[in-house]
Parts: C-alpha cells; sequence; structure tokens
C-alpha cells in the first residue's frame, strides 16, 4: 500500500510551485497520481467582512474587487499548474470546481491518499491557515507541508516527533510508507514521562514493521517540543518529518504557543502531519 492519489488545493500564489514540486517527489516515490485543485470562489462571501450598515455602493465595490482578485488567482493558478506539469514526469489533472476553497478541499481531500499545501504564508495569514486546518480537520487525511525552498527526496533520513498521543499514532501510521523507504528512521520523543514509558513498546513496535529506530529524547513539555523537534530532524539530516498535529487544542496554541504552530512556521523540510 502506498500513497496513489495525491491532492494539491493551488491558492493562485507563489506558494504554489513549492506544493506542486513536493507533490511531485511524492508521486515520482510511490507512482501517484496528482490531482491540482483551484476553486472558482464566490465574490460575495467578501461581503460579511464588510460590517453591518455598509453602503450598496461599497458592497458593490467589494463584491468588484473580489471577483477581480479570484479571476487573477484563477489566471497564475492555472499558468503555474501548465509550466509545472510539463516537466513534472508524473500523471496529473488541474480540477476547477465551483464553490469556496474550502468546500473543495473538504469535498475531493476525502478521496486523496494525501493532501499537499504549501506552509501558512504571512502574506495570506488568514486564508492560507483556512486551507491548511480544512485539509488537517475536515477531510481525515494526512497533510503534507511543502518547505519554502530547497528540494525535496524521500530517499534518505526521516523522523517522526513522537509523545503518545492519538494525533501521534495516526500520523506514525500514515506515514509508515516513508518510514520504510528511509535510510534511517529517527524517533523525536518529547516529554520525559513518555521516553521513559513509551521508549520500549515503541521500539518494538517499530521493530514489527522491519524498522529499527534511532531514539531522540526532547525532556521538555510536549507543548514546548517544536524548536527540539525540528532541531533533531536537521541534526540527523532527515528530509521528511512525521508528526501528529493540535494534540493540544488549537486555542491553546493560538494563546501559549505549540509545536503545531512553531513547526508550521519554522520548518525547513517537508512535514507529514495527522489529527
Amino acid at each position: 500500500m502506498g500513497f496513489k492519489v495525491v491532492l494539491v488545493p493551488l491558492s493562485g500564489s507563489a506558494a504554489d510551485e513549492r506544493a506542486l514540486a513536493t507533490a511531485a517527489a511524492v508521486a515520482r516515490k510511490f507512482g501517484a497520481r496528482v490531482e491540482a485543485l483551484h476553486a472558482a470562489g464566490d465574490p460575495r462571501d467578501a461581503v460579511p467582512f464588510v460590517g453591518e450598515g455598509a453602503s450598496g455602493a461599497l458592497v458593490e465595490q467589494i463584491v468588484g474587487a473580489a471577483e477581480k482578485d479570484l479571476k487573477r488567482r484563477a489566471e497564475t493558478a492555472r499558468a503555474t499548474y501548465a509550466a509545472w506539469s510539463k516537466s513534472a514526469g508524473v500523471d496529473c489533472e488541474l480540477i476547477e470546481p465551483e464553490g469556496s476553497e474550502e468546500d473543495a478541499i473538504a469535498r475531493y481531500g476525502r478521496f486523496a491518499d494525501l493532501i499537499v499545501l504549501p506552509r501558512p504564508s504571512e502574506d495570506d495569514q488568514i486564508a492560507s491557515t483556512v486551507a491548511f486546518e480544512t485539509a488537517l480537520l475536515e477531510t481525515g487525511r494526512p497533510v503534507m507541508v511543502a518547505p519554502l525552498s530547497g528540494e525535496v527526496s524521500f530517499d534518505g533520513p526521516v523522523a517522526f516527533a513522537w509523545n503518545g498521543s492519538r494525533e501521534a499514532a495516526r500520523a506514525l501510521g500514515a506515514g509508515m510508507q516513508f518510514l520504510k523507504g528511509a535510510s534511517k528512521v529517527v524517533a523525536i520523543v518529547a516529554g520525559i514521562k513518555v521516553a521513559e514509558n513509551d521508549q520500549a513498546p515503541l521500539e518494538a513496535y517499530m521493530a514489527s514493521h522491519g524498522l529499527k529506530i534511532e531514539i531522540a529524547r526532547a525532556d521538555v513539555p510536549t507543548i514546548q517540543a517544536g524548536p527540539h523537534v525540528l532541531a533533531e530532524s536537521v541534526k540527523a539530516g532527515c528530509g521528511l518529518l512525521v508528526m501528529g498535529a493540535y494534540t493540544h487544542s488549537r486555542l491553546r496554541q493560538l494563546v501559549f504557543g505549540g509545536v503545531t504552530r512553531h513547526v508550521l512556521q519554522n520548518a525547513t523540510l517537508p512535514v507529514l502531519m495527522a489529527h
């Protein structure tokens, strides 16, 4: 079993190129098909952000501006896909459904084995974060976050973060095919109690899949383990990090910070996440 359908939602931004390049690397490794997705959107969706009491002229102006922006994004997404598909060397297709991006990601994502997205952008923070969270929380599928730069390869070392949570277990299962094809597997175990209690069962479980793992411990509270997880991944020369996402509530992560948030903002390698 591997990944046979890889979905790449396109936003019409420069970051689409990195998501497509990462998806192509996955497709070449597993013989998968890449489905690029760009939803048409509805300019009327911009109206609720204007507020009550706005004049008809202002609403019309907002809708007109949103319509132009959606058209520009669609043209950019098509051009990016066309340029990429000529040299990607993989089976691929561009899908352009009507409706909102969130609805399209939720619908088509459930019929994919993996969803690849660029890292949420500071220039388009709200929309890119909504796309990421829709893919992660509404599809039941793993999500791979593409790095901002650099060559993507999954044949070298691969790391996975373990904190004993349900989300970490789901991510481990979702990323098993990558781990089995890695030259080395590094388990980054976060939390003192987790490290003490889970190391032997974790090693035994991975051995049952024919994998010998190296243990890297991060003896800090799990919600503060983000910098350690990334540092150990880079130290081991890993080309992929596998981890559970939002093992604490999104509100708590927003207020206090957390591993998912830190990794999304700072990762320099592809990250496969599951919730």
